[in-house]
């Protein structure tokens, strides 16, 4: 759905109200509009798992600059952990992550068992599917933003290293390697590679 300007919905009383509609949006809000503000644009989204979203547009007056801080920490990214910093904290991979692509990988092969796509089973299952992974974009995506957010208040500079994280994803394991080393290095890097990605964006 495109972006409704003022003249498409109504703010009043803190809730939303579409154009014709008598009922306002039911919304589960992830955080509070400031006091005095009203959104000027809102965006409807229907996603592929079947969730709906409202995004507002405000103006807010506020002065929400940090005050300067003196501390200053370096990140090291690693694999059995997200990352550690200079003052030797680790922080865990999330720990959910692998458990809903194990729950995406069985949901997935039922999916496959269903050749009948216009049966109601198979819309059922498909839509079982596609939830998974919004719950797993969700569970990093929270993770990931606290992460940052609180390296962020806490230290005036942050510094990451630069290299090829690619590299770091690869099992090194003997000429006579296993088999199951193997694959649970590559679930490994399927579960937490996003993390990798997202972090340095969210600290700029």
């Amino acid at each position: 759905m495109p972006n409704l300007r003022s003249s498409a919905f109504k703010w009043r009383n803190g809730q939303i109200y579409l154009a014709k509609c008598a009922e306002p949006l039911p919304i589960r809000w992830s955080r509070q509009l400031p006091q005095d503000c009203a959104p000027s644009t809102i965006t409807v989204k229907l996603d592929p798992s079947g969730r709906w979203s409202v995004s507002l547009r405000v103006n807010d007056t506020r002065d929400l600059r940090l005050k300067p801080r003196l501390k200053q920490v370096g990140i090291d990214l690693g694999i059995t952990s997200l990352l550690t910093t200079s003052d030797a904290e680790k922080v865990a991979n999330p720990k959910n992550l692998q458990k809903l692509h194990k729950r995406l990988r069985l949901a997935q092969k039922s999916l496959d068992r269903k050749p009948d796509k216009k049966s109601n089973n198979y819309q059922k299952a498909r839509l079982k599917v596609a939830r998974i992974p919004a719950k797993i974009k969700d569970s990093r995506l929270d993770y990931t933003h606290k992460l940052t957010t609180r390296l962020i208040r806490e230290n005036q500079t942050i510094v990451v290293e630069d290299l090829a994280v690619q590299n770091m994803a690869k099992k090194r394991c003997d000429p006579a390697g296993s088999d199951r080393l193997r694959l649970a290095s590559s679930r490994g890097r399927t579960a937490f590679w996003p993390c990798f990605v997202q972090l340095n964006p969210q600290l700029q």
